[in-house]
């Protein structure tokens, strides 16, 4: 082990999953405790999870590991000041916080967090308040490069200004939207809300102009549903629903995705649309999506995975959508059964198509279609994915957090 070069080291010691075993590595000679405690470590752009108990002031390995040079990411569960100002003692560079605390703590966890000036992503989850108790995001001015922030399950939000450096707000889980929301949204560009209800939505739809990104989750939309004139350029929208979704006043779309269940007879697109994924989209009536082929004549991208899509349709799709360079048609209910003629018919006639995610023929190999046309990507693997790029953080899974707590 000690004629092993640092990198290999690094790597080894990627796989550790538990804290103790950090802990117990580190022990081991100065060396190793160099290579996890140094600019290398390991917990250099993880997670670090801080469960916030009476003993977590007396853990002097843990104080220690995590004085990193790199910036890193915290979650404090069960915050409170004190555990605050440890870590802001140990640690006063860490660049994306996460803080879950009880309305009773709020106040003063609060205040020791705006100490940290730096911050540049804050999520908040206040756990025990009352659905109708209003908070303020005044002390969010006190954070001077905040670019991120994520509110939850806090009731109400009162219409206070948000710096200027804050472009990207996620609210999940409101109870309710103060109708006037134009002090909030003054700086926004991307917005992300869970929750979605027509009253949500009516609220909403008056202060979009601005916004270049919009996320919609865990809608319950009946009705009507019509943006306005707006600057979104990329729209996602996830969900129950039960009737008209017309998006053509936003002239400037580009990408749309509609991951939606209930009754959707008709959604109206602006011709500017040049990427649309129907991917998870369950409706009675789903060939609906032809009728964009007159107005939308320019998409370029089509993820249809999993739509219940005919055979003669998806043949069809290349003259339909002339534009089409990346189709994906994964578990539609045209492959099954069916022979490879409709895969032919649709790569002939889709002169731009370069890159193609479809299930195997069962009388024809992907191997012949692919040298029937050459140049063409021709798989069986979900590659195709049409995405919103909100700019946010991925979910963290087990091997990327570290748990703090595990020691104390």
């Amino acid at each position: 082990m000690d004629y092993l070069p640092n990198e290999v080291l690094l790597s080894i010691f990627g796989y550790l999953n538990y804290t103790r075993d950090v802990i117990n590595c580190a022990k081991v000679c100065r060396r190793w405790n160099g290579l996890l405690s140094g600019e290398e470590s390991l917990l250099s752009g993880k997670v670090c999870v801080l469960r916030c108990t009476s003993k977590l002031p007396k853990a002097k390995h843990l104080w220690r590991m995590i004085k990193t040079r790199k910036p890193f990411s915290v979650r404090l569960n069960n915050a409170d000041a004190v555990c605050v100002q440890l870590l802001l003692k140990h640690h006063p560079s860490v660049s994306s916080l996460a803080v879950s605390c009880t309305t009773k703590n709020l106040t003063k966890v609060m205040r020791s967090l705006c100490l940290y000036r730096d911050l540049t992503q804050l999520k908040l989850h206040v756990r025990g308040g009352s659905l109708m108790q209003e908070y303020s995001l005044q002390w969010v001015n006190h954070f001077r490069s905040l670019r991120k922030l994520t509110v939850k399950e806090i009731g109400c939000i009162v219409d206070d200004r948000l710096p200027s450096s804050v472009s990207h707000l996620t609210i999940k889980h409101p109870a309710r939207l103060p109708s006037d929301m134009r002090k909030i949204f003054t700086y926004i560009t991307c917005l992300k809300v869970s929750s979605v209800s027509n009253d949500m939505f009516s609220v909403l739809s008056g202060h979009l102009h601005n916004l270049k990104t919009c996320v919609l989750l865990h809608c319950n939309l009946s009705g009507v549903m019509e943006f306005p004139t707006s600057l979104i350029t990329e729209l996602k929208m996830q969900g129950q629903v039960a009737g008209y979704l017309k998006l053509d006043k936003i002239l400037d779309l580009h990408t749309v995705c509609l991951n939606l269940k209930g009754s959707l007879p008709e959604c109206v697109l602006p011709s500017s649309v040049r990427e649309l994924s129907l991917r998870g989209t369950s409706v009675p009536d789903p060939h609906w999506f032809l009728g964009l082929s007159v107005a939308c004549t320019s998409i370029s991208k089509l993820d249809l995975k999993g739509l219940p899509v005919k055979s003669n349709i998806a043949a069809s799709l290349g003259t339909r959508f002339p534009q089409l360079t990346h189709l994906n048609i994964i578990g539609c209910l045209y492959s099954r059964g069916v022979d490879h003629m409709y895969l032919l018919a649709l790569l002939q006639e889709a002169a731009h198509l370069r890159s193609l995610s479809c299930d195997p023929p069962p009388t024809c190999s992907l191997a012949d279609l692919r040298g029937l046309f050459p140049g063409r990507w021709i798989s069986s693997v979900d590659y195709c994915y049409v995405g919103v790029s909100t700019d946010l953080p991925p979910v963290q899974n087990s091997s990327t957090v570290i748990d703090m707590g595990e020691m104390i």
